[in-house]
C-alpha cells in the first residue's frame, strides 16, 4: 500500500489538486515498483555471458505493459564501459526511412568518437547507406535518411562520384557488413559492446516495423552489438505473416524466431503493485476498496491504461466539484459513480451511447432481475435467457462484471445515480473524454423500459 503521507504531500505542493501522471518509463532499477528487477537481472546476466555477437533480444509484451521501463531499468544495470543507443522507429513513417535511420543513428553515434580514423570510416559508411537509399529510388529525399551525416548538397556529389567511380561504391556495398562490424569494434574496443535499445516497434506501421527487423538481418553482420527490441509478439507475428505467409508459407512466429535469438515475455504485473504505486494519486478514493475493484475490472494490470484513467478521473472530479450544486464537497458516492461511468465510456461504448439517450437506463440495468445478483452463481447465459433486451449489453463478460459492482457486492458499491444526476455526470465525462460515436450508435434493441 502507498503511504497516505505521500498523497498529502502532493496535495500540499499542488494546492489541493492532484497532479497528472505521466507516461515516462521508470529509469532506475531502484525505482522498480512492478517487480521487474529479478527478471531484468536474469536477462542482464544471460546477455552479459554472451561471447558471440551480434545478439538480438526480444522484450515482448502488449501495449502499455512496461516494456520501456524494463529496458530503461536494464540500461541502469549496464557498466559504464558499455555503450548504449536508443532508437525509436515510430518517428519515421516510411519503410526505407526507418531502416536507413537505424543504420545512420548507429553511424552518427560512432562519429562522436575522438578517433579521427573512426569518424572517417563512419562517414564513409554513411555515404554507402545513403547510396542504398538512392538505389531504392528515393532520389534527393534521401537527405532525411542521413541523420545529419550527409547534407542535401552532398547527395548530388554522391551521385556524381558513383557515376565516375562506381566500382568503389559497389565494393563498399558488398563489404558493408564487414566494414560496419570493424567500425563497431573500433568504437567499443576489443571487449566492449554496443547495446541498441529499439523501442515502440508496435507503434509503427507494419512496413516500418518489418523494415527494422530486416535491417538487423541484412546489415549488421558480425558487429559487436546487442539489439534489444520491445514489441508485441502477437502483433508483429501477424504483420510478418501477412507479408511472408501467403507467398512463402512462413508463419509469422517462425519469422520472428529467425530474428530474435533471446526472447523474454514480460510477466503479468500484479494489480496490487499498480495500486500501491498509484495510491498517492487517488485522492479521497485512495483507500476505498470499491474504487480499486472498479479499476481492476475496467483496466486490469496495465500500467499505462490505469495511469491515463486516473488522470481523466481526477480531472473529472475537479470539474464535477466546480459544477456540483453542493459546492466543492463531492462525496465518495459521487466519485465512485463517476469512476464507473468513465470506465463505461472507455470500455463499453455501446452502453455509453445508449445512456446518452436514456440516462435512466443504468439504474434500470443494475436493478433488473435479468442481472444475476452479486451473490448469485448464475452466469451471463442465464441472464440472457431471462431478458432478451438486456442481452444486448451482456455479450461481454466484462460488462456483466462491471454492472455487478453494485450494492450487495463484496466491496459495497453505491447504487447507480438517478437519470437527472447521470445526465449531469455525462456532461462532465464528455468534457474529459471527448465526443462519442455518432448519435444512434449502440444497441438499437434497448429502447424500452427494462423488466
Amino acid at each position: 500500500m502507498g503511504d497516505p503521507r505521500e498523497m498529502n504531500g502532493l496535495l500540499a505542493l499542488t494546492g489541493g489538486v492532484l497532479p497528472p501522471l505521466t507516461d515516462n518509463p521508470v529509469a532506475q532499477i531502484g525505482s522498480d515498483a512492478f517487480g521487474f528487477r529479478p527478471y531484468i537481472s536474469a536477462v542482464h546476466e544471460t546477455v552479459a555471458a554472451a561471447t558471440t555477437l551480434p545478439l538480438t533480444v526480444g522484450v515482448f509484451g502488449p501495449w502499455g505493459s512496461g516494456k520501456s521501463s524494463f529496458m530503461r531499468m536494464w540500461e541502469d544495470l549496464l557498466t559504464p564501459t558499455t555503450r548504449t543507443l536508443w532508437f525509436n522507429p515510430w518517428k519515421y513513417d516510411q519503410k526505407i526511412q526507418v531502416w536507413a535511420a537505424l543504420i545512420q543513428s548507429l553511424l552518427a553515434e560512432m562519429r562522436t568518437s575522438s578517433n579521427a580514423g573512426l569518424k572517417e570510416k563512419a562517414k564513409r559508411l554513411a555515404r554507402t547507406a545513403t547510396w542504398l537509399g538512392l538505389r531504392a529510388g528515393l532520389g534527393t529525399a534521401s537527405q532525411v535518411l542521413t541523420h545529419g551525416v550527409i547534407d542535401k548538397s552532398t547527395i548530388g556529389e554522391i551521385l556524381d562520384s558513383v557515376a565516375d567511380d562506381g566500382s568503389s561504391y559497389y565494393r563498399d556495398l558488398n563489404r558493408f557488413e564487414l566494414d560496419f562490424a570493424d567500425a563497431v569494434g573500433e568504437f567499443v574496443g576489443s571487449t566492449g559492446r554496443l547495446v541498441v535499445f529499439i523501442d515502440d516497434l508496435d507503434r509503427c506501421t507494419p512496413q516500418a516495423a518489418l523494415s527494422v527487423l530486416e535491417a538487423l538481418k541484412l546489415f549488421v553482420g558480425d558487429a559487436r552489438c546487442v539489439f534489444v527490441l520491445a514489441m508485441d509478439f502477437d502483433l508483429l507475428s501477424a504483420i510478418a505473416e501477412m507479408k511472408f505467409g501467403e507467398n512463402l508459407q512462413i508463419a509469422g512466429s517462425a519469422y520472428l524466431e529467425k530474428i530474435v535469438q533471446l526472447p523474454f515475455f514480460l510477466p503479468d504485473i500484479d494489480f496490487d503493485a499498480i495500486r500501491a504505486a498509484l495510491v498517492p494519486y487517488a485522492g479521497e478514493l485512495s483507500e476505498n476498496e470499491a474504487f480499486w475493484e472498479l479499476v481492476d475490472l475496467g483496466f486490469g494490470a496495465n500500467p499505462r491504461r490505469v495511469k491515463r484513467y486516473m488522470n481523466v478521473l481526477n480531472l473529472g472530479i475537479a470539474i464535477a466539484r466546480s459544477e456540483h450544486p453542493d459546492g466543492p464537497d463531492l462525496g465518495i458516492t459521487r466519485q465512485l459513480q463517476l469512476a464507473k461511468l468513465l470506465i463505461i465510456r472507455s470500455e463499453h461504448r455501446d452502453l455509453f451511447n445508449h445512456l446518452l439517450r436514456h440516462p435512466g437506463a443504468l439504474s434500470e440495468l443494475e436493478n433488473s432481475p435479468a442481472l444475476p445478483s452479486p451473490s448469485s452463481n448464475d452466469g451471463v447465459e442465464v441472464a440472457r435467457e431471462r431478458n432478451a433486451v438486456l442481452a444486448a449489453f451482456l455479450k461481454q463478460e466484462s460488462l456483466a462484471r462491471l454492472l455487478n459492482a453494485r450494492p450487495g457486492a463484496y466491496h459495497d458499491h453505491p447504487s447507480a445515480p438517478s437519470a437527472e444526476e447521470l445526465a449531469r455526470m455525462l456532461r462532465t465525462v464528455r468534457l474529459t473524454s471527448g465526443p462519442t460515436a455518432a448519435a444512434g450508435g449502440g444497441p438499437q434493441a434497448v429502447t424500452t423500459e427494462l423488466e
